[in-house]
């Protein structure tokens, strides 16, 4: 006995299995990739703007740390102030950072002492509160005594 469709001699053709996607499993993969794809997007636009912000905060802290450290290093303790107390705007790897230093004297008969606080101002720094850029300062400060 004969079945049409599954024997040798059969007269129409067997049907073959779906090799292919339909239009819509097509679409919604396209869907899927293209959501990942403007997530991964969003993700690198992100973490390339905070890296920015962090080698800008880096950069003024760097510069921060050093001119306390050249203030530590500075051998005559009568003369910090008047060589120090500046504001620079010409700063190295820094452009248009604004490097404030400020020194001042405390005398009484029990102690006598100079605090150095040094600040650093990074322009157009997006605040964690605002997406406009503002200028973000940078502050350091350390105590010197004359021994």
């Amino acid at each position: 006995m004969n079945r049409q469709g599954s024997g040798r001699g059969s007269s129409t053709p067997r049907r073959a299995s779906r090799g292919g996607m339909t239009l819509i499993e097509v679409m919604v993969s396209l869907t899927i990739v293209t959501s990942a794809l403007l997530g991964f997007g969003a993700f690198l636009t992100r973490f390339m703007h905070v890296t920015s912000q962090s080698n800008a905060s880096s950069v003024a802290m760097d510069l921060a740390v050093s001119r306390v450290e050249q203030v530590k290093a500075f051998p005559v303790y009568a003369n910090l102030e008047t060589t120090f107390n500046a504001t620079e705007s010409a700063l190295p790897n820094c452009p248009g950072c604004v490097r404030t230093t400020l020194i001042t004297h405390t005398s009484s008969a029990s102690q006598d002492y100079k605090t150095v606080t040094v600040q650093v101002t990074v322009p157009a720094l997006s605040s964690a509160y605002t997406a406009a850029p503002v200028a973000v300062p940078f502050t350091k400060t350390t105590s010197i005594s004359a021994f």
